[in-house]
């Protein structure tokens, strides 16, 4: 059974309200919060920007942008860099892979303690979660690229996420009946159509693979997010900033010639980094899959 558009936005509408009228409002974040997150993600932007090797990408400040947007939610600050040789020889196995890369790194306040630090994810969560074959000199230089961005910063301020991943875990992959660029159309003006949502970028890893003598298939991944729901979800889990949001959406050619969609399932990821998972969460996780279900219709 179809659900109509405006069914949908009035669903939406009410549990917004529901969450306003039965929540507290969030404490606003002082400036002296951001002090400690805002001095870690300055030296991995220095790190990065200075590296001869890296290509910056871009940042996205999740708790000043969800401000703005009338969201509140802890110091959360992601950079996106790339290392484009070793992210075409990890797509190349396994393309699904596009979805943890470029590289990221997020500088944020922890929920219980307010302590500053930072943290991405591991060469072994990739290798569980993507089931790619052991291979020393790319684990080698995958630490190497996270140990040059990481550089200056005190090991205490260092956090890990889980890496015990079940194979492919938590990625929704829709089929598109339509070709690639079709395809990519579709989805970015199901993307642009949301009046709260932003277009962060589009990573082309099939050109930028080229340039290092890799041919990939179709390959294009879209860094997108509402700062206002975004905020919220994020509100009691901001290391959700480094997996979660921005959301991606890799659009990309499966060895059988099809076109496909995939994107994280937020609450998977949640489970993964065993964050709570609230109401706010959900709802923008029914809206992605929603979205990107109707637009490949």
């Amino acid at each position: 059974m179809k659900t109509y558009p405006f069914i949908y936005a009035l669903l939406t509408l009410i549990i917004g309200l529901f969450l306003q009228g039965c929540n507290p409002k969030p404490e606003e974040i002082s400036d002296q919060r951001y002090n400690g997150p805002d001095k870690l993600y300055q030296q991995l932007e220095t790190n990065i920007k200075n590296h001869a090797d890296f290509d910056f990408i871009v940042d996205i400040d999740h708790s000043r942008l969800a401000k703005k947007a009338g969201s509140i939610m802890p110091p959360a600050h992601v950079i996106i860099w790339s290392y484009p040789q070793l992210e075409a020889d990890v797509i190349r196995e396994q393309p699904l892979a596009a979805l943890e890369f470029p590289f990221r790194a997020l500088a944020y306040e922890q929920a219980k303690s307010q302590q500053a630090s930072v943290i991405t994810n591991s060469y072994q969560y990739l290798v569980n979660r993507y089931q790619l074959n052991a291979n020393v000199d790319r684990e080698k230089q995958y630490n190497s690229v996270v140990e040059s961005a990481f550089s200056g910063i005190p090991a205490q301020n260092i956090e890990t996420l889980p890496d015990e991943v079940e194979a492919f875990a938590g990625i929704t992959t829709l089929d598109s009946p339509y070709d690639f660029e079709k395809t990519k159309q579709r989805v970015m003006s199901a993307i642009k159509a949301q009046s709260d949502t932003v277009v962060f970028g589009e990573v082309n890893f099939n050109e930028r693979a080229r340039s290092y003598g890799v041919d990939l298939p179709p390959l294009v991944l879209v860094l997108f997010g509402g700062p206002g729901p975004g905020g919220k979800a994020m509100a009691a889990a901001p290391t959700l900033g480094l997996n979660g949001f921005c959301q991606k959406l890799l659009i990309w050619q499966g060895d059988d010639g099809k076109i496909k969609v995939s994107f994280n399932d937020l609450l998977d990821m949640a489970k993964q980094q065993n964050a709570e998972i609230t109401l706010p969460l959900r709802v923008v996780n029914r809206r992605l899959n929603k979205t990107f279900s109707d637009a490949l219709e």
